[in-house]
């Protein structure tokens, strides 16, 4: 019963959380285990045999800069850029070779509404772009656990490559190519690695993972930056009218890299972010389950000029077989 729950919770975290980048494409992220988190990665892997299926969308608001805003900048020499939102989404499959290994890859669906800018070169306009949009790129990897004690501790290594398959010519409203860090495709090979930890306690889960990506240079010549994720959560389940509910409160870090122009780096991107995210997850018949997060931002240290994030909701569906 309980590797099936385990399977039933893995879905999301074992294949989605692979498609982090930078801030306009996917993080997404969710956790597994009896009281699995939502966007922590979860030492529990897949049963044997077991195939698990997932869609999950994250919605994230920005504090987006108003066009006056803009010209402001523009008038003091900067070039800066903003958006009012973005949206994502992954579609994901995974594969329990063995009980302490898993397979999994992805598919995310990225778009980054409303795209504006402003130039030093002309200051008293804006450049209106329109929404960036399309499938990006394709994420397989593995999750294997090497450690399992009889009082219920976890440790897993996590290994995987993030593939340039998604969409690079996006054309904005005027026919030109978005900028390389606006579009659903990377155009580079990424390789992916960390760690998790999982300790149950009653009906307790307090799980833990590290995450490291390694931009390389893709399309237009950039380098979208490194990125580093660190997260942390407790969760508890309780059963409701036959039904299992997992309470849940994690706490979310992103740092990633400056990115890189033609060797060039770029002072207004890159920087660290962490959040505070409640949710909670359904769990149906021990072969479905539905989750949702909401992450309220307590940290915002980006370089140079940025949109801050307002909120990110995230919700999503799993099936188990």
């Amino acid at each position: 019963m309980y590797l099936r729950k385990a399977a039933i919770l893995s879905v999301a975290g074992i294949l989605l959380f692979a498609a982090a980048a930078s801030a306009h494409h996917p993080s997404g992220g969710a956790g597994l285990g009896q009281a699995g988190p939502i966007r922590t990665v979860s030492a529990t892997t897949l049963s044997r045999g077991i195939f698990s299926f997932a869609v999950q969308a994250e919605y994230i608001s920005l504090d987006s800069f108003s066009d006056s805003e803009l010209l402001g900048f523009s008038e003091e020499g900067k070039d800066v850029h903003t958006a009012d939102s973005i949206f994502h989404s992954i579609l994901g499959v995974g594969y329990g070779i063995t009980k302490d290994l898993t397979v999994s890859l992805n598919i995310p669906y990225a778009q980054v509404n409303n795209i504006r800018e402003a130039h030093s070169d002309e200051p008293d306009e804006i450049h209106l772009h329109g929404d960036a949009k399309g499938f990006g790129d394709l994420t397989v990897m593995a999750q294997y656990r090497f450690l399992k004690t009889e009082n219920k501790f976890e440790v897993a290594a996590l290994g995987g490559l993030r593939m340039p398959t998604g969409k690079t010519n996006d054309r904005d409203i005027h026919g030109e190519t978005f900028e390389a860090e606006f579009l659903p495709g990377t155009g580079a090979w990424s390789p992916l690695f960390g760690i998790a930890a999982t300790k149950r306690i009653g009906g307790f889960a307090l799980d833990a993972n590290l995450q490291y990506m390694i931009s390389n240079g893709g399309t237009q010549v950039t380098n979208l930056g490194d990125l580093f994720s660190y997260n942390a959560a407790v969760s508890y389940r309780t059963t409701v009218a036959d039904m299992d509910w997992d309470l849940i409160l994690e706490l979310n870090g992103e740092w990633k890299e400056k990115q890189k122009i033609r060797e060039t780096w770029d002072g207004n991107s890159g920087g660290n972010m962490i959040f505070i995210s409640p949710g909670s997850r359904l769990v149906i018949d021990k072969k479905m389950s539905a989750f949702m997060s909401f992450g309220i931002p307590v940290l915002q240290d980006l370089h140079g000029i940025q949109d801050d994030v307002n909120c990110k909701v995230l919700f999503g569906f799993s099936l188990s077989i």
